[in-house]
């Protein structure tokens, strides 16, 4: 199985303010009144593996799981499709941590591509993988 990771902000769409913690954890922060800019680059690899008989599209981001929904919509208004979150249940912010838990859950997994924007959760998630050696593992840095 190939798993396809997509961060969300600054990765999949470009945010219409200022990216804070606090604002990111709200509802508002995803609404459909906001004008979400996609990012035509991560697109194309999007449309690029979506029709992998052997892939697994994930959303891998450091939002709340409560904004789930929200996010979703968005998701959806670009015709995008994944089909499984993983995003902060705990308050633990670490990505490579929730890697940790995809592979629990797809345990067949052989190559991992991550679509990423930040360098601490590239960092993260390399880390994480290093304990991996048998997966295949690509990042495409984001802007």
């Amino acid at each position: 199985m190939n798993i396809y990771l997509f961060d969300f902000d600054n990765t999949i769409v470009k945010l219409p303010y200022e990216e804070t913690i606090e604002y990111l954890d709200q509802k508002e922060s995803l609404s459909k009144k906001l004008k979400f800019e996609l990012i035509i680059e991560t697109r194309k690899d999007y449309l690029g593996v979506k029709n992998d008989p052997k892939g697994k599209l994930i959303i891998l981001s450091n939002r709340k799981s409560q904004v789930e929904p929200y996010m979703d919509e968005i998701l959806k208004s670009f015709d995008y499709d994944f089909e499984d979150y993983f995003l902060i249940e705990d308050g633990n912010r670490c990505k490579g941590d929730r890697v940790d838990q995809i592979l629990e859950k797809y345990p067949d997994c052989s190559s991992i591509t991550y679509w990423e924007d930040k360098d601490k959760h590239i960092y993260s998630v390399t880390e994480t993988m290093k304990n991996y050696p048998d997966i295949n593992f690509v990042v495409v840095k984001t802007i």
